[in-house]
């Protein structure tokens, strides 16, 4: 009998200290091993997180808009359209609910203005191939959907410089191969925007000329930017920065 709780002690004893060791060990550890895992689950992903768009579709709204005012058109054969540029282009804003002033400008007191996350337009440029939804502000969730205006510059149309940028990857770094003088389209609810590339360089992300341009008030203007080298994955110091003058597209009048 001696010999057999000798045995037992020999056995059990260290059995249940190393049970209990182990319970210490995972109470103490659970935190890092959790953290460790899920850091290990997130590296391994495949696929990146996709995002729901919570903001508003304006210009889905403005296709549907057209489509209408067409369909009417065609079943009203008393309608009469006038040939003129001008009136052409009052038109398709009283279609889409905003009011012209006398000289062929928007009223802003009519405008849909965008915010925070809603997409408003499309970024095209068909010399590098890029076709872009246009959204409004610039976070990382509204990047993974597509292009995005910096909500501190000014929309197409208002007298400023609109600043407008994208990932590099998969397709928006193409704007490192524009050269003076190549047209970038933007298209928004409210009308169809054309610049003109005047300069394309590399800097700092903390650039002061783009600040000072942000600034300028003097005329229309835009500014395309993405991360820099073009194969990078994440941030990086470096910009593309692509400026270009305002060529054509709706004005708002501010004072209306």
């Amino acid at each position: 009998m001696k010999q057999l709780k000798r045995v037992g002690a020999f056995i059990y004893v260290p059995l249940l200290f190393m049970c209990f060791g182990y319970l210490v060990i995972y109470i103490i550890g659970a935190p890092v091993i959790n953290f460790a895992s899920s850091a290990v689950e997130l590296i391994s992903l495949n696929d990146a997180p996709s995002f729901d768009q919570k903001g508003t579709n304006l210009l889905e709204k403005r296709y549907e808009d057209k489509e209408q005012a067409s369909s009417d058109k065609t079943t009203d054969k008393s309608v009469q359209t006038k040939t003129d540029a001008s009136d052409n282009k009052s038109a398709k804003a009283v279609a889409a609910g905003m009011k012209v002033t006398e000289k062929g400008e928007l009223a802003s007191s009519s405008m849909v203005y965008p915010v925070g996350g809603d997409q408003f337009g499309e970024v095209v440029i068909d010399k590098v191939g890029i076709n872009e939804p246009l959204f409004y502000g610039d976070s990382e969730e509204i990047l993974r959907l597509g292009a995005g205006q910096y909500i501190g510059s000014m929309i197409p149309g208002d007298l400023g410089t609109t600043l407008i940028g994208g990932h590099n990857l998969p397709s928006f770094g193409k704007i490192y191969y524009l050269e003076p003088g190549d047209e970038v389209a933007i298209r928004t609810h409210y009308g169809d925007y054309t610049y003109q590339v005047t300069e394309v360089k590399i800097a700092n992300y903390k650039d002061p000329t783009i600040n000072t341009k942000l600034g300028e008030r003097t005329k229309r203007s835009l500014i395309l930017y993405t991360c820099y080298p073009l194969d990078a994955i994440g941030l990086t110091p470096e910009r593309v920065f692509v400026s270009a003058d305002y060529v054509s597209g709706p004005i708002i009048d501010e004072k209306s």
